[in-house]
């Protein structure tokens, strides 16, 4: 295989852009320690690396959901998650970030990522218009 095959079968990951232009999890991961920042992105690759082949302890599928969690243990014994879905093109969408603090996922964490999966679906979906020619 060349390598320019090799890089267009590579998975990569995208950042959730809403509406607005905010990138809420692009800004979550900035706004961490650097320790919790290496972590996060080393797991990120770690995703790209074994795609949708990686699974238990790293990923899992959240059940009733359409999308997965990255799970990612930081220095210091902090837990953090990724929401994440799998879309066309070999790119894995990342929805929603947060700092677990308790046993069970908070219900509004799990919401903001079905939304956001929702908002992404609908906008990939519509057509880009192109500026339409003047007849001369």
């Amino acid at each position: 295989m060349t390598d320019h095959k090799a890089e267009q079968e590579r998975w990569r990951y995208v950042y959730y852009k809403g509406a607005s232009g905010r990138v809420p999890v692009k800004e979550f991961i900035e706004a961490q320690d650097v320790k919790v920042r290496e972590k996060l992105f080393a797991d990120l690759e770690r995703l790209v690396r074994e795609n949708v082949r990686l699974g238990a302890p790293f990923a899992r599928k959240l059940a009733g959901r359409e999308f997965w969690e990255l799970r990612t243990k930081a220095p210091g014994g902090d837990i953090y998650r990724t929401f994440y879905f799998a879309f066309s093109g070999r790119k894995f969408v990342l929805l929603h970030a947060f700092q677990k603090k308790s046993r069970k996922t908070p219900k509004v964490d799990l919401e903001l990522a079905d939304e956001r999966m929702s908002d992404y679906l609908e906008r990939s979906r519509k057509p880009k218009h192109k500026a339409k020619k003047g007849k001369i």
